[in-house]
């Protein structure tokens, strides 16, 4: 896989960050090749920064070292593709659209899967095997993520508490008396519905997983378990969020087929089932 693109990092999270450490961020993003030569003295210096705004700032981003921080900086800026992500401008040609959506998808694609951690992941679905109920939750557009959660936990046979109405979900874990699971969606990690709901259920005892952007937010702070997808930047003037879906989506195949590789045999059967039960229903239909 590739190494970590450092540059995609701090464009995800740069708005997140404290000040000082946003200076020394954006000064990375603007003098790529410059940065890689310098020392961290230097490089506070020209960011107007001190040397340990550098050092909090590759914490932030999850990166061991300012010297890691210029390996992965060499290694992206050597390369004659422009990385990052590229925003749809008037009049553009069909083609020029499509190798631009392309190129996003293949930059999400590739950096949310690089940031996920296999501990989180193999800790997560031994939680969503042994879970009696798994409640799922979002708003908007990470509804859709939601409810292919909803979907594909439905077919391995999994009991699953899925609605789009804020006060039915906030009911149904308050009164839950199972062990349980509430698995969250937030692109932003701010949504204010769902940070509610993330309390209701801590207080009811219920282990709590959040889906949200790389970066600090306040649903990662709350719930137990975080996931986190590539902070893609969308269109200003979008009419509907794109590649964090496909960040969201991805990172939800990833934990699914994980899920069903490390317990095939319990899961298989399940899924054959519920295959056979669709195709005779839809064979129902064409008669």
């Amino acid at each position: 896989m590739n190494a970590v693109n450092v540059l995609l990092r701090i464009e995800s999270s740069l708005y997140e960050l404290p000040k000082s450490e946003r200076k020394v961020a954006q000064y990375i993003l603007d003098h790529p090749e410059q940065v890689v030569r310098m020392t961290i003295h230097e490089l506070a210096a020209h960011a107007d920064a001190s040397s340990s705004a550098v050092t909090r700032l590759c914490r932030s981003i999850e990166i061991g070292s300012f010297a890691e921080l210029k390996v992965s900086l060499s290694s992206h800026i050597s390369t004659d593709k422009k990385t990052g992500f590229y925003d749809i401008e008037p009049n553009e040609t069909i083609e020029s659209i499509k190798d631009k959506i392309v190129s996003n998808s293949i930059q999400v694609i590739q950096e949310t899967a690089l940031n996920l951690q296999e501990k989180t992941i193999l800790e997560l679905i031994k939680i969503i095997k042994e879970a009696q109920v798994i409640y799922v939750y979002g708003v908007g557009a990470s509804w859709l993520v939601a409810e292919d959660i909803s979907h594909k936990w439905l077919r391995v046979g999994k009991v699953i508490s899925a609605h789009q109405d804020s006060h039915i979900t906030a009911t149904a874990l308050a009164s839950s008396n199972k062990n349980a699971l509430f698995f969250c969606v937030s692109n932003s990690g701010e949504t204010r519905e769902v940070l509610q709901l993330v309390d209701i259920a801590k207080e009811s005892g219920i282990t709590t997983v959040g889906l949200s952007r790389f970066g600090h937010n306040t649903l990662s702070n709350k719930v137990d378990i975080s996931l986190h997808h590539v902070r893609a930047p969308e269109a200003k003037n979008r009419s509907a969020a794109t590649t964090s879906l496909i960040a969201q989506f991805l990172t939800i195949d990833i934990l699914f087929y994980a899920y069903v590789s490390n317990y095939f045999e319990d899961t298989i059967e399940e899924i054959h089932q519920s295959r056979d039960a669709v195709a005779k229903l839809t064979e129902k239909h064409k008669k």
